[in-house]
């Protein structure tokens, strides 16, 4: 009985470190990423597989420069979409007002990637946004991970980063 108790503890163990260790990853390279912007010190660091969707809402003031950095495990393409957001009636659902930037799609074919389930994919290769609001808005930040085709059958993990970073 003791062992069949033991074995989910060692798991949870495991993922609990994983999940620190991710987490000091992105931390210590911070500052590199954003430079010359200093990190807020709010960041999302999840450990992410292929197909897995990240969704994060942040509230930016205006007259504030910002850059946001997706940042991680390079074995991973990021789609990334980061929309103005605004409250529906009712229920309070948020919904996508206005796309104030994209890495992949139209408009950016500057380059073609293969993903591993052969779907051409245009993308401009930038994983970061900067950007000056001139009114504080709430944003949509939706990272899709879509491996690189590299033939193998065995789902990759990786740790991922979402970092603000803010300059006057």
């Amino acid at each position: 009985m003791k062992k069949l108790f033991l074995i989910p503890l060692v798991w949870l163990l495991c993922q609990v470190s994983a999940k620190a260790q991710c987490r000091e990853y992105i931390e210590a390279i911070s500052e590199s990423e954003l430079e010359p912007y200093v990190l807020d010190g709010n960041f999302e660091s999840p450990i992410v597989s292929e197909g897995d969707v990240v969704d994060f809402y942040r509230t930016f003031m205006s007259g504030i420069s910002y850059k946001i950095d997706i940042c991680g495990m390079d074995m991973f393409f990021k789609e990334i979409t980061i929309a103005e957001v605004e409250q529906k009636d009712g229920g309070g659902k948020k919904i996508d007002k206005q796309v104030l930037f994209k890495n992949f799609g139209k408009g950016t074919e500057e380059q073609i990637i293969t993903t591993s389930d052969g779907t051409a994919l245009p993308l401009n290769g930038l994983n970061f946004f900067e950007f000056k609001p001139d009114h504080t808005m709430e944003l949509h930040i939706k990272v899709k991970i879509v491996p690189f085709d590299g033939g193998s059958s065995r789902k990759l993990e990786g740790c991922l980063g979402i970092l603000v970073g803010f300059t006057n």
